[in-house]
């Protein structure tokens, strides 16, 4: 049944249809206007599927009818109409795009399900492409609101609903938005969302409030699932008691609340008598009976848990519970030891601390993004950006990532000339050696401005000459004044 689907969108795939600005646009409010209409049923599902708060579903409902608006906004048919005929123009349309055609789009499901889905649709169908959505039949709320919503809004020889994988010679045709499936090795035709860990470290310069504030929204926010939470804080050991006290100060409205977590565990009869057993007890339980690692418990609630961990000479792995795990460093070399004996490299790195450190920290440590003294929370919904690929924080896939590069070029390039004459053998002779003559000209370096280079030795050096050097120029200086006033006083009388 998929692969009949997936056949019926490259048959219309072939006839271009989707490229048309107009059409692109139209089915983008089309989207738009079905999903606005129904915000309080897709609240509903998503507080269901997923026990976030009210506050948490109505942001991620916000921000996924904004990106398609975004998207719409984007499309601008005089720049489209102009770029379509270029050529004709005799102008070249070097950066020239062209859809894939079919996009098989695979959503993850225990996180912002609905802006998951709608921030990959809306591009690929921004982009000119048909869109193939794979939906589960499973007794979660959304996917079966969404099964009975998207296609009232979209054509349906342009979108269709799978309920499992299509063959691999049918995906082999498809542009893949993998976000569930994990594949540490993804071809040009994959869209896959990592699965890695991610790391903050906080200096003994930083702003001690505003990163406790940062770190524990982006740690307990939507449950704690975000693929961009911190998995662990290296903070330095100077300042890793004043951290901590922010860190309960901040985190007391999330360990408290009745939603997230505490909801997350099938409540059975048996569970509300004895001893309640939440994922994050659960967790938490794994963690702490490990011989691995060695965690005391600072605080710890339904909704989540603030923990520290003592043996740093192995890191947490990835967490999806919301989990705050602080570890005492010594030094930024300290903590650039530590993530470089892990096998893989950062999904994300967040660094406080002065600019200069946070440049030397996202110089050294391996992390597909970087973030110094601030964390984008709109980053924390939807999937993990893809592999290979620079980070959108906002949209987190763009229309370029669902077209690929088909320039066509009408002007002749500068160097057509001179090979005209040598492969037509038209005075191919002198044609050649000009050629070789100018390929064999020296390269003429550019003369670097001198400097000194100040670092620690230089400044040590220049602090000495401040306390001592200049004093002893001083006295020396007026000596020889004095020295030479009185000379010159006695020759005067002689």
């Amino acid at each position: 049944m998929s692969d009949a689907a997936l056949a019926g969108l490259q048959a219309t795939a072939l006839t271009a249809r989707c490229h048309n600005v107009y059409f692109r646009q139209k089915q983008l409010k089309s989207l738009h206007d079905i999903l606005r209409k129904d915000t309080a049923a897709v609240k509903d599902a998503i507080k269901q599927d997923t026990h976030v708060s009210d506050a948490d579903a109505t942001i991620e409902i916000a921000l996924g009818l904004a990106v398609i608006k975004e998207q719409h906004t984007a499309l601008d048919p005089q720049k489209a109409l102009k770029e379509e005929y270029q050529i004709a123009h005799g102008e070249d349309a070097s950066d020239g795009r062209e859809p894939w055609g079919v996009v098989y789009v695979e959503p993850q499901q225990s996180h912002t399900p609905f802006y998951s889905v709608v921030v990959a649709l809306s591009a690929a169908l921004a982009a000119g492409n048909c869109v193939a959505l794979k939906l589960e039949n499973n007794l979660r709320a959304l996917p079966s609101l969404l099964r009975i919503l998207l296609p009232k809004a979209l054509e349906p020889d342009t979108f269709t609903i799978v309920s499992s994988d299509p063959s691999p010679a049918s995906l082999s045709q498809c542009l893949q938005v993998l976000q569930e499936t994990e594949n540490k090795d993804p071809t040009y035709s994959q869209l896959v969302s990592p699965k890695r860990k991610v790391i903050a470290i906080v200096d003994r310069t930083a702003d001690l409030a505003a990163a406790a504030e940062c770190l524990v929204t982006a740690r307990f926010a939507f449950g704690g699932t975000s693929p961009y939470a911190p998995d662990v804080v290296l903070v330095n050991e100077f300042v890793k008691k004043d951290l901590t006290e922010h860190v309960l100060k901040h985190a007391i409205r999330f360990l408290a609340s009745s939603g997230a977590a505490s909801n997350r565990a099938p409540k059975s009869p048996a569970s509300s008598t004895t001893s309640k057993s939440t994922p994050v007890a659960d967790t938490l339980k794994c963690l702490t009976d490990s011989k691995e690692w060695k965690l005391s418990v600072i605080t710890r609630g339904d909704a989540g848990a603030i923990v520290e961990l003592a043996n740093t000479s192995t890191l947490l792995p990835k967490l999806a519970q919301p989990i705050f795990c602080l570890a005492a460093i010594t030094s930024l070399e300290h903590a650039i030891s530590l993530i470089e004996e892990e096998s893989d490299r950062l999904l994300t790195g967040y660094y406080f601390g002065t600019p200069s450190s946070g440049k030397y920290l996202s110089q050294f440590i391996n992390a597909d993004a970087s973030f110094v003294n601030h964390i984008p929370f709109r980053l924390l919904l939807g999937p993990a950006a893809p592999t290979f690929h620079l980070i959108d924080v906002d949209h987190r896939y763009t229309m370029q990532h669902f077209t690929r590069p088909s320039p066509s070029l009408i002007a002749h390039p500068l160097s057509q000339a001179g090979m005209s004459k040598i492969l037509a053998n038209k005075d191919a002779r002198k044609a050649t050696a000009e050629l070789l003559d100018t390929a064999k000209q020296e390269i003429k370096e550019k003369k670097r401005s001198e400097r000194i280079a100040i670092g620690y030795f230089e400044q040590g050096i220049f602090i000495g000459l401040g306390f001592y050097g200049i004093p002893i120029l001083t006295c020396v200086g007026a000596g020889l004044f004095f020295g030479v006033r009185a000379g010159l006083r006695r020759w005067a009388f002689v």
